[in-house]
């Protein structure tokens, strides 16, 4: 009869924790910026009435540090821009979205450059023009205004591959406003839960998901432009987040060798001490380690281990030890 006699009387663990990432770099050789649109035109507006539109910056070469964003040109004080603050750091292959708003106090035609001035004498210009309507005057205003809440989001780390959400909420003053679109160049970020254009009743709000689904490691962020007939459209808020790897733990076992003569050792392992546990290996282990790769993040284990001699018989369970895997 085969007896216990050949029980490890020890067991060993080894916790490996493996981090699988990937690194890539993009080098380029200078700052590499763009408007869209490269020209802005508005259509004829009401005097002491406005007109906004949304001009994206978009970098494909080495970071922007953006200095400066304002107006040049005799019709400047005839334009606002908002949803923009400097200095602001660029980085490649980022955007960033804000608002030109073309608000006559008179009669007549205007123009203006929107000028971009980052680090190393860089410069960009945007030509702006607006007019106004042949019958001048005051316009009373046809809609209400467009509160956003909250203003800005902040989603903290979230694995790359997966979606997190939150909810933003869209309200009108005491008169109805439609929502056209809303935009933004960061794909990452996402609107859900209603079809645009919308209109929301005086008075009443609609609630959207905002969600973030990170496609690779790092930090990152976005602004989002609200358009539609409100008396403050475009409306903006911002969110960001950062995408964080995946990882896959490796839970590594060893343990003395059997006195015994034997031919292999079983591992098995439970989600509880003291078991029930379950057979790992397929067949008997001839080493005396073995790695665990079938381990989830956030998860305790625990494994007992036996020796297993040539007619196939088990000795009794080894002593008990845990694993705590971490998250992620």
């Amino acid at each position: 009869m085969y007896t216990t006699a050949g029980l490890p009387r020890y067991v060993k663990l080894l916790v490996v924790l493996l981090g699988l990432f990937s690194l890539s770099t993009s080098v380029f050789a200078a700052v590499v910026l763009s408007a869209s649109p490269a020209k802005v035109s508005y259509a004829s507006t009401p005097v002491n009435g406005s007109s906004a539109q949304s001009v994206t910056l978009s970098n494909r070469g080495s970071v922007a540090k953006i200095s400066w964003v304002g107006l040049n040109g005799g019709g400047s004080n005839s334009f606002q821009i908002s949803g923009i603050k400097t200095p602001l750091n660029l980085s490649s292959g980022k955007s960033t979205t804000f608002s030109v708003k073309f608000a006559p106090k008179s009669r007549g035609t205007f123009s203006a450059i929107l000028t971009i001035l980052w680090a190393n004498g860089g410069r960009l210009y945007v030509p702006l023009s607006g007019s106004t309507t042949s019958s001048g005057g005051t316009t009373p205003p046809t809609s209400g205004t467009l509160t956003i809440s909250p203003g800005s989001f902040s989603f903290g780390n979230v694995i790359v591959g997966t979606t997190a959400s939150k909810t933003v909420t869209f309200t009108a003053s005491t008169r109805a406003v439609t929502i056209s679109n809303a935009t933004t160049s960061n794909q990452e970020f996402t609107l859900s839960g209603a079809t645009l254009p919308a209109t929301i009743a005086a008075g009443k709000s609609i609630s959207l998901g905002i969600n973030f689904k990170p496609t690779s490691s790092g930090s990152t962020s976005t602004q989002f432009s609200v358009t539609g007939n409100a008396k403050n459209s475009p409306g903006v808020f911002t969110a960001s987040g950062a995408g964080v790897a995946t990882k896959q733990h490796t839970v590594g076992l060893s343990w003395s060798p059997s006195v015994s003569s034997i031919v292999g050792y079983n591992i098995y392992r439970g989600t509880a001490t003291g078991g029930p546990y379950s057979k790992v290996n397929s067949s008997s282990i001839v080493a005396t380690s073995y790695s665990d790769t079938t381990v989830k993040s956030g998860s305790t284990y625990f494994y007992v281990t036996t020796a297993v001699n040539s007619a196939g018989s088990e000795s009794g369970k080894s002593n008990e030890v845990r694993a705590i895997i971490p998250t992620p």
